[in-house]
């Protein structure tokens, strides 16, 4: 069957490229050993933004690329393309703005109304980190967590021929898309966060403060539930607005090679069709767990 670039493809891309791959923030104990502000003037004069960029996650895995297309490394054209859509070869085009005033450096990028306000550096290996940041959401202040990390491949700031650009009035870009973009994102920091607990404490959390790391969770849109049951939590993000999807993100025990401590394993899962009805309760299976009825597995 043809996919059609719908306003649902569409959405698809802009939550997987944006809230995965730049705007969810990384869960990481312990700090980054940042440059002083002489290091980072130099570094900025000896590895300018323009050029193109890859996104890895820490096993190393290509997730996307980023091209900067400027020529003052102030502003001007960004192009953000993911390897994992059933779109094909796409990217959405934006605008990014930088200021180097600052310490650390500020890096917005706007995607048609969809802004993310960052903070950056590039290291003296070259490598561009940009600070954790959700879309709407205020810009960090530091460094403090793990940033995302982009390893910058090539000088180019073209985009392939055979890649499909979606442009500004291409997005679409409603309140209501940016709001299920957001929970979505949400619970998997909700995930992380309960993975990173049980690690330490050897149960699950039900505070929701201690869970959603200082971001400051849409009340308006969406409702945020805990349900704990022995070595397993299901954490559900349920809509308060007609035309959003419900999202239930499960983190399970499991046992390991280490006796005295468990392993955990993530299942996030979207519902088929927009709703607000809580959902239902995973089911069991051999090999550990799966959607509740009417939703399916995405990549947690």
């Amino acid at each position: 069957m043809q996919r059609i670039i719908s306003k649902k493809n569409v959405k698809t891309f802009v939550v997987t490229m944006l809230c995965q791959a730049i705007a969810i923030p990384c869960i990481t104990i312990g700090l980054i050993s940042c440059n002083s502000v002489s290091d980072r003037t130099k570094n900025s004069t000896n590895y300018k933004l323009a050029g193109t960029w890859e996104f890895k996650k820490q096993d190393g895995v290509k997730t996307g690329t980023a091209i900067f297309a400027t020529q003052n490394d102030v502003d001007g054209d960004v192009y953000i393309l993911s390897n994992d859509l059933a779109l094909g070869k796409t990217a959405i085009a934006g605008k990014f703005k930088v200021n180097s005033r600052t310490d650390p450096q500020q890096l917005d990028l706007v995607f048609g109304d969809l802004t993310t306000q960052t903070i950056y550096e590039i290291d003296n290996d070259g490598k561009l980190k940009i600070a954790n940041a959700v879309p709407e959401q205020s810009r960090p202040e530091v460094l403090d967590a793990q940033p995302q990390q982009l390893t910058k491949v090539s000088d180019s700031t073209t985009v392939a021929s055979d890649v499909k650009i979606l442009r500004s009035p291409d997005l679409v870009s409603s309140s209501l898309l940016i709001r299920e973009a957001e929970s979505k994102s949400y619970i998997r920091i909700i995930m992380r966060s309960q993975q990173q607990i049980f690690q330490v404490q050897g149960q699950f959390s039900e505070d929701i403060n201690q869970l959603k790391s200082r971001l400051s969770l849409n009340s308006e849109s969406y409702s945020y539930k805990i349900t704990i049951l022995g070595d397993l939590v299901q954490n559900s993000a349920i809509p308060l607005k007609d035309g959003l999807k419900a999202y239930t993100g499960i983190v399970y025990a499991i046992s390991s090679s280490d006796p005295n401590q468990k392993a955990t394993k993530l299942l996030l899962c979207e519902s088929n069709i927009p709703t607000k009805q809580i959902p239902t309760m995973r089911h069991n299976q051999d090999e550990g767990y799966k959607c509740p009825n009417a939703y399916t597995s995405i990549n947690p």
